[in-house]
């Protein structure tokens, strides 16, 4: 009895036990874990991540909104050469508020007529050529050869700046390149507008199409150039509305009084004239009446003294009879 209970016992499967001996339990039970540990660590790491992004100090987005790469908002003007140390500036920007010498240094003498340089010269002490790259990063928008300036190469940058490279003698992009800070456009060489030059390349700022002096940028983002442009241009424009406001008012000052004032005055004046003249009549009748009753009263008394004069007379006269 007790031997056909073991053997039942042996022959009751263990439900646990039949299942785990199957093969494909363990891989499975192993890929879940190993799904859920790296489900984990995923999850962490991009939480990790949001919350470095959120604490950055330095913001991305500018004031439209729009995502711009962090390193375009931290670039600043750099020097349009691989070589800085190498390169000294030759001519410079012609500006007004410099002294006369220096205007005069920065006149170009081109076809018998001198023109006010609107940019600065570069090149090297032993007049070799040299690399110009890009001050900024930007997007190439002209690329040609003119037959006075060399080959032009022109880079749009935000804000309305451009930044304008000529007198190359080969180029190295073409039009519609993106190109990054320090990106090589050509060679420096010689132009026909300004022969005395030499080898050198010419290098512009222009905002809004009007030319800036490159000094302004060297140091700046384009922000803040053009900033310190748009401020510049507000002060000039004051400047020159209080010159106009100065120069009106001695034109307002010379002036002639009004009309009403002159008919005022013209009236006054025949009034005058008007009792002037008469009371000069009214002198001159009431001295006429004087001479004329003073002449009466010598009359008057001439002819008494006639008459006296001749009475004595008949009456001698009568006496003698």
């Amino acid at each position: 009895m007790k031997e056909e209970e073991k053997q039942n016992k042996k022959t009751v499967p263990m439900k646990g036990k039949s299942a785990m001996k199957k093969r494909w339990v363990y891989p499975a039970v192993y890929l879940s874990f190993a799904a859920v540990i790296l489900t984990s660590v995923l999850w962490y790491q991009n939480d990790a991540k949001n919350t470095e992004n959120n604490n950055t100090p330095d913001s991305a987005l500018e004031d439209n909104g729009a995502a711009v790469p962090v390193s375009l908002t931290k670039e600043v003007f750099q020097m349009p050469v691989s070589d800085p140390e190498a390169i000294e500036v030759v001519k410079d920007f012609f500006s007004p508020e410099a002294p006369a010498q220096e205007q005069e240094a920065a006149l170009v003498f081109y076809n018998n007529i001198y023109y006010q340089n609107r940019g600065i010269d570069l090149a090297t002490a032993d007049n070799k050529a040299f690399d110009v790259t890009a001050a900024l990063s930007g997007s190439v928008v002209k690329v040609s050869k003119d037959p006075a300036l060399g080959f032009v190469v022109e880079v749009k940058h935000d804000k309305g700046v451009v930044t304008h490279y000529s007198s190359l003698a080969s180029v190295s992009v073409k039009q519609g390149d993106q190109v990054k800070q320090g990106a090589v456009l050509g060679q420096a060489g010689e132009n026909a507008y300004d022969t005395d030059a030499k080898i050198h390349a010419h290098f512009e700022v222009r905002k809004d199409g009007e030319a800036v002096d490159p000094v302004m940028a060297w140091d700046q983002s384009v922000a803040q150039l053009a900033t310190a442009v748009d401020d510049s241009r507000k002060e000039m424009k004051k400047a020159e509305e209080q010159k106009k406001a100065e120069e009106k008012k001695p034109a307002e000052e010379k002036k002639p009084a009004p009309k009403a004032e002159d008919k005022g005055s013209k009236d006054s004046k025949d009034t005058k004239d008007s009792k002037g003249t008469k009371d000069t009549k009214d002198t001159k009748h009431m001295k006429d009446g004087k001479d004329g009753k003073d002449a009466n009263r010598e009359q008057e008394s001439s002819s008494q003294s006639a008459e006296d004069t001749n009475a004595p007379a008949a009456d001698d006269s009568g006496a003698s009879e």
